[in-house]
């Protein structure tokens, strides 16, 4: 239930976001530093949405491999420290 609130909560964002980059379509120049690009502002939003977006699902799944790891090893300490059955 937790996981469709979400899909639906972060679908919901994305929507509003689209809404409000397609509402502002004028161009704006975007300074790289070592060079500067103009393109509309409803692009330039849309990137950076989906720049956010893929930055925090690579986090979060760094996140999950640290934490199987911190199992995995959690794990074998207890499987090593328990009494074996010797019948």
């Amino acid at each position: 239930m937790m996981r469709i609130l979400m899909l639906v909560f972060f679908t919901l964002i994305a929507v509003i976001a689209l809404i409000f980059s397609l509402r502002n379509f004028q161009n704006v120049s975007i300074d790289l530093y070592f060079t500067s690009i103009q393109m509309p502002l409803a692009l330039a939003l849309t990137i950076e949405l989906f720049a956010g977006i893929s930055i925090g699902f690579l986090v979060a799944f760094m996140h999950i491999l640290k934490l199987k790891s911190e199992y995995k090893l959690l794990d074998r300490k207890v499987r090593n420290t328990l009494p074996t059955d010797s019948q």
